[in-house]
């Protein structure tokens, strides 16, 4: 299921960036975990966020990243950049895209050196995938290989990088993609499993980056 299925009250809107006058100096060089209520939020949140930059011409479009967790994620983000007005393209494995565009690819492929690298879906059962999240011989090693290539993405010689994940969805969508949860909620008469950052964000220890609400990275951006 894709992520707009899920439940989504983004003030985000494509006037709104076309509105922002100047790129905040909160989203400049400062890593950050931003935490957005829903996949739906994250994906046109993150995407709008990369609209500012362009719009201010704070960074050409080549030079921004968004690593995703699956390619529903790789999707689902570039429709969202479409409508933001960000050219984005989605990296095949083992390709490397040519042209001006944002790049768009999956967290585990090699390291891309790009200025601005958003790492959206960090949220636990995303990241690590399901697979790597077993007892088995099988699945320790894929957590580890998860663990590496997430290392690889958040290394000190980035020069921006932004962490996103979302902290609830619909209780379908999150057992249909096998996202962990331990409570509910409901909201307006939707069920809600209330979700998690990925694990590998707190062994970042003293590196963790500071937790920002989506209003917060929105105002910031000059989009609310």
């Amino acid at each position: 299921m894709a992520p707009e299925n899920a439940s989504a009250n983004s003030p985000v809107s494509r006037n709104d960036a076309s509105a922002a006058a100047q790129q905040p100096q909160e989203m400049r060089g400062v890593h950050a975990l931003v935490k957005w209520e829903s996949p739906a939020d994250e994906v046109r949140g993150i995407a709008a966020g990369a609209a500012v930059l362009l719009r201010d011409h704070a960074v050409l479009p080549h030079h921004i990243g968004f690593s995703v967790p699956n390619r529903t994620w790789a999707v689902q983000l570039a429709q969202a950049c479409k409508v933001m007005g960000v050219r984005a393209c989605i990296a095949e494995a083992g390709e490397v895209p040519s042209g001006s565009a944002a790049v768009i690819f999956d967290f585990r492929a090699p390291k891309r050196n790009v200025e601005w690298l958003f790492v959206v879906g960090c949220t636990e059962g995303l990241m690590p995938t399901a697979a790597a999240t077993g007892d088995d011989k099988a699945s320790r090693a894929a957590q580890e290989e998860q663990r590496a290539a997430f290392a690889r993405l958040v290394a000190g010689d980035r020069p921006h990088v932004v962490l996103s994940y979302f902290a609830q969805a619909d209780v379908a969508l999150a057992d249909q993609i096998r996202l962990p949860y331990r409570r509910t909620i409901t909201r307006d008469g939707v069920s809600l499993a209330c979700l998690t950052p990925t694990h590998f964000i707190s062994e970042m220890g003293a590196a963790r980056p500071t937790t920002v609400g989506s209003q917060r990275f929105l105002r910031d951006a000059g989009l609310n």
